[in-house]
């Protein structure tokens, strides 16, 4: 599921066209095989060094893909010296969602003039999201932050089943099915942080 919300970020907030979201790296390579990304992220597990199969293939597919890097050693991993030109950054599991929104925003700022257009396909739920109760977008932004629903019940002083309820109402409130709900939080959350700064 965080590889699902990862692809629709980038997808969604930065304009990518995801090829596939994989769990491990011989599938990663067959995807590069079969088409080369311009960005490949790496979960990255400091027991080996794996991902550099898929990081080695990329690059020789595509010299000019990007990598980056996602662990839950953020502290200790290095990046090695061979991939640091082609690495937009490293984001912690346990901060991804805000240090993936923040590197995305900083990489939107510094990206080729006219090489991304405005969210595809975001209007409606976004002007739809106005329509929420203060619970309800209580609930959407959590929801854009990660959490499952007993998380998002203990953050909200609700009980699993009501946020089960609120979660059927917002989604048909915006006309979107529930896992559409996700990525729509996502995108809210996103949009959402950008009005703040």
């Amino acid at each position: 599921m965080v590889g699902q919300a990862i692809a629709g970020i980038l997808s969604e907030l930065a304009g990518f066209n995801v090829v596939g979201v994989c769990r491990s790296v011989d599938e990663a390579c067959q995807v590069i095989e079969e088409s080369a990304p311009g960005l490949l992220v790496l979960d990255i597990d400091l027991g080996g060094d794996d991902y550099r199969l898929a990081a080695d293939l990329i690059l020789s597919s595509k010299p000019d893909a990007q990598l980056l890097f996602i662990t839950a050693f953020a502290g200790t991993f290095v990046v090695p010296d061979d991939l640091e030109p082609f690495t937009i950054g490293v984001v912690s599991k346990a901060d991804a969602w805000d240090e993936l929104i923040e590197l995305l925003q900083l990489w939107w700022v510094r990206r080729p003039q006219g090489r991304l257009g405005p969210l595809p396909g975001s209007q409606v739920p976004m002007q739809a999201i106005q329509t929420l109760s203060p619970r309800e977008l209580r609930l959407l932004e959590a929801l854009g932050r990660g959490l499952v629903n007993k998380e998002i019940a203990l953050e909200l002083s609700l009980t699993v089943a009501t946020v089960e309820t609120y979660r059927k109402s917002v989604a048909s409130k915006l006309g979107v099915s529930g896992s559409e709900l996700v990525r729509i939080a996502t995108l809210y959350r996103c949009w959402f942080w950008d009005k703040r700064r």
